[in-house]
């Protein structure tokens, strides 16, 4: 039975501390059959990489901070080629772990708290293309930064230039999406769980 990472987080709310992820992000691949282990990514990096090392890949979830052992875990999963999927921050890890790309700000247009959705141009002859054989297509938004740039190939960009998805198209499987597929019930969103699924084979 294949072994699916999730990266959970550390955050404040209300001024008291949890650990978790999204609910919908679970639910996802609950629908799939695998066994799921929840990764708290400010552990000791040694205790993070014991728990990679039983999966076999990994999805790196949203969340409001980067703690070091994401840059230190994207680098792992990279040179490791373990089947990679990133979400919002866990895309903006993947491509800060690359090149010289900053954060900067993108809550005017892009940090919306439902679902409202805007178009992303996908580029051709990439891995996301190849997933949903579409040009363009419609996501949600829930970012407050963007990355400037990454020496990771960019698959797609929001129609004001946004990055919105990064990949190495040479690896198993190495994407990451701004957007957060797991709150889109729609099909583009099932094709990209669903080639992810598909590469821990």
């Amino acid at each position: 039975m294949k072994k699916i990472g999730i990266v959970i987080r550390d955050f404040n709310e209300n001024d008291k501390m949890f650990v978790g992820c999204r609910k919908d992000v679970v639910d996802v691949f609950l629908k799939y059959p695998g066994e799921i282990i929840l990764i708290p990514i400010y552990l000791d990096f040694n205790k993070v990489l014991s728990l990679v090392n039983l999966c076999d890949g990994i999805v790196l979830t949203g969340g409001n901070h980067f703690h070091t052992n994401d840059f230190l875990l994207v680098n792992y999963l990279y040179q490791q080629d373990i089947p990679t999927l990133g979400i919002c921050l866990g895309m903006q890890a993947m491509a800060l772990s690359f090149g010289n790309g900053e954060e900067i700000d993108a809550s005017s247009f892009h940090h919306k708290k439902n679902n409202d959705t805007h178009h992303i141009i996908i580029k051709k002859n990439t891995l996301l293309s190849e997933i949903v054989q579409e040009e363009c297509i419609l996501v949600n938004s829930r970012h407050k930064t963007e990355i400037s740039g990454t020496d990771l190939d960019v698959s797609a960009k929001a129609e004001d230039g946004v990055i919105e998805a990064v990949e190495d198209k040479h690896k198993r499987f190495f994407l990451g999406v701004e957007w957060h597929p797991e709150s889109l019930n729609n099909k583009n969103s099932d094709l990209i769980f669903e080639a992810f699924i598909k590469s821990l084979y």
